[in-house]
């Protein structure tokens, strides 16, 4: 993942994320079904979650975190906060 500092000073306009490791993060905070959707989402899908993640990368402190609402806003067309407020990592 990259900083936050680092987007904005090189001017990005999207988030880079893998996404095996985002629905990690995702099962991690809660959204089993954006996690499962996150393995199977196009490169269309794929594209606006990384550009809404931007946007939520500013108002986020967490580059993942901003990603998983990015994902959970296009996945279901609206956006909500996650389950958890913190990452619980299975076992």
């Amino acid at each position: 993942m990259t900083n936050l500092c680092e987007l904005i000073t090189s001017g990005a306009s999207r988030v880079s994320f893998d996404a095996p490791t985002l629905a990690r993060e995702l099962e991690a905070y809660g959204e089993p079904e954006a996690a499962k959707l996150m393995l199977k989402m196009t490169p269309a899908t794929h594209a606006k979650i990384s550009e809404a993640a931007l946007r939520f990368a500013l108002e986020s402190q967490s580059i993942d975190k901003a990603i998983c609402l990015a994902a959970v806003e296009i996945f279901e067309g609206r956006p909500r906060l996650l389950r958890r407020k913190r990452r619980v990592y299975p076992k």
